[in-house]
This record gives structure tokens, sequence and C-alpha cells, in this order.
């Protein structure tokens, strides 16, 4: 594997065991993400969204039965990511205090050095931030939306770049692949009912 399609995986967070333990029904599904054809509009977080003109948007979303604070504190407890999804860690929020526009956060997902910077965040209802990484701009939007018997956790990213454009079809698969995983994590974590975020260096 080259370089440049490590770096892409990295960023997709891979899927390692999440389907050994999941049950079909509660699988989430990912699209392109792109508007039309029956596909819902673009994700926002108080007016931002995904790069709607990047090459590959891959959206993924899960129904979680779980209140919907307890879903916001064990997404947004940066440094606890290793208890339940340790293949993009180390992690560590730079910025004390909690999630805000600003907010740096470092995450090794595959052993690569990622930087994100929040751009946007409404407590239990949406989280964006930028995750550029080696020629690759990132674009990561989470929202949380209370529904009948839970809550439906969304999210959706874009990736754009010269690294991205050289193997379009493979980027899509591999961020697809990726944030399904990333939401059914999320899912079984929430829903396990002794779990308890520990939030870690606030």
């Amino acid at each position: 594997m080259n370089m440049r399609h490590r770096v892409l995986q990295t960023m997709a967070v891979t899927a390692i065991a999440t389907a050994t333990t999941l049950s079909a029904p509660s699988l989430a599904t990912a699209n392109t993400a792109r508007p039309g054809s029956g596909t819902p509009a673009f994700q926002e977080c108080q007016g931002a969204t995904v790069d709607k003109t990047a090459p590959v948007i891959a959206r993924a979303s899960v129904l979680i039965k779980a209140p919907a604070e307890k879903i916001w504190n064990l997404h947004t407890d940066i440094n606890a990511w290793d208890t339940w999804i340790p293949e993009i860690t180390p992690s560590q929020k730079k910025t004390p205090g909690p999630l805000r526009p600003g907010s740096v956060f470092e995450w090794s997902p595959q052993g690569m050095e990622v930087t994100s910077t929040v751009t946007h965040v409404q407590r239990d209802r949406c989280l964006a931030w930028a995750a550029p990484v080696d020629g690759i701009d990132g674009v990561h939007l989470w929202t949380f939306e209370k529904v009948k018997g839970g809550v439906l956790a969304t999210t959706e990213e874009s990736w754009a770049g010269a690294p991205v454009e050289a193997d379009i079809p493979g980027n899509q698969a591999a961020l697809e692949s990726g944030l399904v995983d990333w939401v059914n994590r999320l899912k079984t974590t929430a829903e396990t009912k002794d779990h308890c975020t520990v939030h870690r260096g606030e």
C-alpha cells in the first residue's frame, strides 16, 4: 500500500471488528451523500456543511437507543476515544474545556498524526471540524436528531485534493466504510448500559 492510500484509509477509520459485534438490523448504511434521487439534503451544523464540491462525500446514519446527552458526552470525550475506537488513537484535546469553535484536538488513525480544529458546535445537536492532512482537505460533520425510539446519529464527510482525485472510486469506498464503522461503534458503546464516559483531560 502506498502512502497516498494509507493516508486516505487512515482518515476513513477503516473497520476491523464491527461486523462481528453488531446484528444485521442495527448496522448503519452509507451513501455518497449528494442530494437528489431520494437522497436527503446535506447535513448542517449552524449553517455549516461539508464541502459540497468535493469529489468524495459520504454519509452514514444509525438509530441509537440511548439518551442524547450520553451519546454526546461519549462522542465528544476525545481523550477517551481509545476505550471504544482504538484504531484512531491516541487522541487528545489540546484546548481545555468543552469543545467549541477553535478547539484543537490531535488523533492518530492507523498511526498517522492528524490535527483537527472544531469549526461549529451545538451541544447535543451537532459538531463540525476541519481535518487537513497530507494534501487532503477533510471536513467532518456530525448531527444528532431526537426521533421516535432514540437519537438518529449521522456523520457526513468530504474529501478534496489531488490525492483524492487520483482514485475517486477507491476513496469513496474507503470513506463510506470508515463512517459506517464509526457510527456503529458509537451505537454499540452508547447502548451498553454499564458504559460511562470518563471525560479525561477536562
